[in-house]
């Protein structure tokens, strides 16, 4: 059981730990997630994407939906980022090897885990709209 000078302890506590006040404090903490921007679901080049759906559309030889020739346009860009990222981390390892640029090459594995993830999430529908 708890007792009453704990519970008063947690809420004292509760009241100095709610996280920034200030408007300054609380836009730097709204951008952590942002560091790489890998975690991001936007595309740099909008046209860039559409142009690579469009040629994939054309190169199935089958009939498939804008929205579905657009997500695997999408996936391929992102794993195309990550790969790109990743090389350029490799060789900084390559030159030194740190511990960060290690832990760093190691975090990449989640987004690309994420990419290829999307990419078959997306050509298992354009397959079973084939058939």
């Amino acid at each position: 059981m708890t007792s009453i000078r704990q519970i008063e302890a947690n809420r004292s506590n509760a009241k100095r730990s709610t996280g920034p006040t200030s408007a300054g404090g609380k836009t730097r903490s709204s951008r952590n997630a942002l560091r790489h921007g890998l975690a991001r679901s936007d595309i740099s080049d909008p046209a860039e994407a559409a142009n690579l759906a469009v040629a994939i559309a054309a190169g199935l030889g089958h009939p498939v939906t804008p929205d579905a020739a657009m997500a695997l346009a999408r996936s391929k860009l992102a794993l195309l980022r990550i790969r790109s990222l990743r090389q350029a981390k490799l060789g900084a390892v390559l030159t030194g090897p740190l511990a960060r640029d290690l832990k760093r090459l190691q975090g990449l594995e989640r987004y690309d885990r994420a990419a290829l993830v999307q990419q078959r999430r997306t050509l298992r529908l354009l397959s079973g709209a084939r058939e």
